[in-house]
């Protein structure tokens, strides 16, 4: 099972993941990791390296907040190792979407991350004129 270590600034993804559980059910194998103002890239380094011990799964996945901020620069260091990946743009449609699919490798759950993010943001303004307009 791919494990997920998901990183915000403050306490989004501890949030997150209690709304996702109130969806999904008690999750296994992941963990949250909330940065606190002034932390330093070195501390946030070394929360990550105990959760990747206490997750203790073949595969990890690294879902974080924002592409160029401190979560996403601590955890690319983490990407060297073949095992681990990082994918940025955190929300809930992508954990609702990549749960299922957490036996099937961290390549595949990466993609489905990615797919799911971009999926989950829509103009329903938008979308509902192009509906409208198709009748």
């Amino acid at each position: 099972m791919v494990g997920i270590i998901a990183i915000s600034h403050g306490t989004f993804v501890k949030a997150l993941i209690d709304s996702v559980e109130m969806i999904y059910g008690k999750l296994d194998k992941i963990q949250a990791i909330c940065l606190q103002k002034g932390e330093s890239t070195d501390s946030l380094n070394t929360k990550i390296e105990l959760k990747i011990k206490e997750l203790d799964t073949d595969e990890i996945l690294i879902l974080v907040d924002l592409l160029g901020g401190t979560p996403y620069n601590a955890s690319s260091f983490w990407i060297k190792n073949p095992r681990i990946n990082v994918v940025t743009g955190i929300s809930m449609p992508m954990l609702l979407e990549i749960l299922p699919h957490r036996n099937e490798g961290l390549e595949k759950v990466s993609e489905i991350a990615e797919e799911s993010a971009k999926n989950g943001v829509v103009n329903v303004g938008k979308k509902y004129k192009t509906l409208a307009q198709n009748k």
